[in-house]
């Protein structure tokens, strides 16, 4: 849901504790690779998945099975691997003048959308752009990225999916990408997502929604990304999967128009799945180049009601563990909502406080502050870092992992 810009009126930054080690290797060609063993060719891979995915949503995803699923079908320009180095997406190479203030791309040769026809430089820049830069096609297959500010390397925006190449599918459904594997509503059934690629490879996304994921680690899947603790403990005593650890990729804030009235530290002990005090820096802490910040609201604008609440996105079981203990500090009560109605709530800026998830990797955070943060001046806490593990199947595909937590099947 889109809302006014969004901006930090003070911040309360958790303690910061050293990361545990992510145990992602690098790979052939700059990647980060899960170490599940030897890999091979797979050519029909299947991926558990354990939320819903709404094609209306693509190619920004809204949760993390779309993460999964609209990162193996849509492509950016570029992609950034587990330790931030520019990958080639839908463009092969790139170069920088004027001092990293001027970036120019050139496109695959054989880049092309699903549907056989080609792709163009203006295909890509078409009503795209942003705060501190803009895309102008130079030539067919040649993009001109113009920055108010240089940079050393290709900026990170060009990885995010706001700005993925796609363009509306006739039957409106899935949008037609680029990328190597494609889906049409005919290839979708309630239970299943089907992809291909022309070679004949097939990517399966089985939803595990109303179904024990356990159930789909015995039907043999080959990848499954959970913080469920239970599923987590069946899968170690399956010697024919590796359970791997995934980047630290969300962090959970507080926000609210007044300080709290307790100390907000040592909560990750209250998360039911693998967290950590949130470690910064933040990206909601450089937001000067997205403009000015406004003017404190009025006095009772974003004033709290009588009975002090806690809300947060109800089937979120980490954001429902943190708004419990805060509730209990601040002798208030905490409420969960759902997502819609979060969504109004943290618009309106009435309640004591929110508890919500951000990504702790954004590609653009002017346009991740319009989207997740108040539309009010607030203060904010970084409360906790969590993260997911992946259950990969041994001896199965070769899966690489970016920046921001996103894992794709590697081309064999």
């Amino acid at each position: 849901m889109m809302r006014r810009t969004a901006w930090l009126f003070a911040l309360l930054a958790g303690a910061c504790a050293r990361p545990s080690a992510v145990r992602v290797a690098p790979a052939a060609g700059g990647a980060c690779r899960l170490d599940a063993g030897r890999a091979s060719h797979v050519p029909a891979v299947t991926v558990a998945l354990t939320d819903s995915v709404d094609p209306a949503h693509a190619p920004v995803p809204l949760n993390d099975a779309e993460r999964v699923v609209f990162g193996q079908l849509y492509e950016t320009l570029l992609r950034f691997d587990c330790e931030g180095r520019p990958m080639p997406g839908l463009a092969e190479s790139w170069t920088s003048s004027d001092g990293g203030r001027r970036w120019t791309l050139t496109l695959r040769a054989e880049a092309q959308f699903w549907d056989g026809a080609p792709v163009t430089a203006r295909d890509v820049v078409v009503g795209k752009g942003g705060a501190g830069f803009t895309l102008s096609a130079t030539d067919a297959r040649v993009v001109t990225v113009a920055l108010a500010r240089g940079t050393d390397s290709p900026p990170a925006f060009l990885a995010d999916p706001a700005l993925a190449i796609v363009k509306p599918a006739p039957d409106r459904g899935w949008p037609i990408g680029t990328g190597r594997y494609w889906v049409t509503g005919a290839t979708t059934t309630p239970q299943e997502i089907r992809a291909q690629t022309t070679a004949g490879d097939t990517l399966v996304f089985r939803l595990t929604t109303g179904r024990d994921p356990r159930d789909l680690l015995d039907a043999g899947v080959d990848l499954l990304i959970t913080h469920d603790r239970a599923v987590l403990d069946y899968a170690a005593t399956q010697p024919r999967f590796a359970t791997l650890e995934l980047p630290w990729d969300r962090a959970y804030l507080f926000a609210a128009a007044e300080p709290p009235t307790a100390r907000l530290d040592g909560l990750e002990q209250a998360v039911r799945a693998e967290a950590r005090r949130a470690e910064g820096p933040f990206w909601w802490e450089h937001l000067d180049a997205c403009g000015p910040a406004p003017a404190p609201a009025p006095a009772g604008t974003a004033s709290a009601p009588a009975q002090r609440r806690t809300v947060f996105p109800r089937r979120d079981g980490a954001a429902r563990d943190l708004a419990g203990r805060i509730a209990a500090l601040t002798h208030g009560v905490a409420a969960g909502l759902a997502p819609a109605d979060f969504a109004r709530a943290l618009a309106a800026g009435t309640e004591a406080g929110y508890v919500f998830p951000v990504p702790r990797q954004v590609a653009d955070p002017c346009r991740a502050a319009r989207d997740l943060l108040p539309p009010w001046p607030s203060m904010v806490a970084a409360l906790v870092d969590t993260r997911s593990r992946a259950v990969v199947r041994r001896g199965g595909s070769l899966w690489v992992v970016d920046w921001d937590g996103t894992v794709h099947v590697a081309p064999q």
